[in-house]
């Protein structure tokens, strides 16, 4: 599910084995987050400014002049207009000149435009969820009426539905055919496309949704005295079954979320933070989880700045 990522103080323990990306540089660039610049203040503050921007897992920063970068003029939320698919391979934004919705592909460099689906001037955006491929986008925001409204839009078709009320979009599952969403007591699983109903569940768990379109997985942990114990959670919304898989981070580590891809492996995404001369360094960290062993093998990891203003990471 894409959103903003928000810190936790967590400590976590021990070390762990990891092994080195080594094909890294033969496999097509990811974007690992989409955000904003900041700019020094007369006070000596920092606020977000200039363009939208993408970073990708090659090093290389993309502006992106055309996007729409805010809800409203005297607002800052960046969640709410641009979104990055889970799997890093595409990036969703309404361009500010005529609000055609416009997806942009990190392989290729490419964008192309939706011109079915535009920025919905009867809400006030609140976040956008792309699904894996770039087909489905899931619009959320508050109408003239203060109610919370979520529509999918299918960038091929420009056909739109409407979630029933109260329910939000959660998470597509890795081949975009499964698509995850409901409310405080129920999750339901749609067939993107259709969107008929396979499953409704009054206990649900939050997360991932899996390559079989009904496990879901998200990591938690636990603190007893001075140790704590971090596993990545996995549950069958079919059959309620769930599993532990227990994973060592670093201490400062926090796991922030999973994702799982269309052969079925499991990734973790971590975050610790440190200062250096005053400035607050985000560094975040993919791993791969072998279910079996429980070892952690290093897929990517990144240090953002304070410098960026805001981000959204592909989660």
């Amino acid at each position: 599910m894409l959103s903003r990522v928000a810190s936790a103080a967590v400590l976590a323990a021990a070390a762990f084995m990891t092994t080195p990306q080594a094909e890294a540089a033969a496999t097509p660039p990811v974007i690992r987050y989409a955000g904003l610049g900041s700019c020094l203040q007369a006070d000596g503050g920092r606020h977000p400014c200039g363009p939208l921007k993408i970073w990708l897992s090659n090093g290389r920063v993309v502006a992106l002049p055309g996007a729409r970068r805010t809800v409203a003029a005297d607002e800052y939320t960046v969640a709410g207009v641009i979104a990055v698919s889970q799997d890093g391979a595409q990036a969703a934004y309404f361009a500010g000149k005529d609000g055609v919705l416009t997806i942009w592909n990190a392989a290729t460099g490419r964008a192309r435009e939706v011109p079915t689906v535009a920025w919905p001037d009867d809400l006030r955006m609140d976040a956008l969820t792309l699904s894996p491929g770039g087909r489905f986008l899931s619009l959320r925001g508050v109408n003239a009426s203060e109610r919370e409204v979520d529509r999918v839009a299918d960038t091929t078709t420009g056909k739109v539905f409407t979630l029933p009320r109260g329910y939000q979009t959660w998470d597509f599952s890795p081949d975009g055919t499964r698509m995850m969403a409901g409310d405080n007591r129920t999750a339901v699983l749609y067939a993107t496309g259709t969107w008929s109903v396979k499953l409704r569940r009054s206990v649900y768990m939050r997360g991932d949704l899996g390559p079989d379109g009904v496990t879901v997985a998200a990591p938690k942990w636990t603190k007893t005295g001075g140790s704590v114990k971090n596993v990545v959670l996995t549950r069958n919304l079919a059959t309620a079954k769930k599993t532990s898989i227990p994973i060592r981070l670093r201490a400062g580590e926090t796991a922030l979320t999973t994702r799982w891809d269309k052969a079925g492996h499991l990734d973790v995404l971590t975050r610790s933070d440190r200062h250096v001369n005053g400035d607050l360094r985000r560094t975040h960290t993919w791993y791969r989880v072998n279910r079996a062993t429980h070892q952690l093998r290093r897929l990517d990891s990144f240090v953002i700045p304070s410098s960026v203003g805001g981000y959204v990471l592909a989660e």
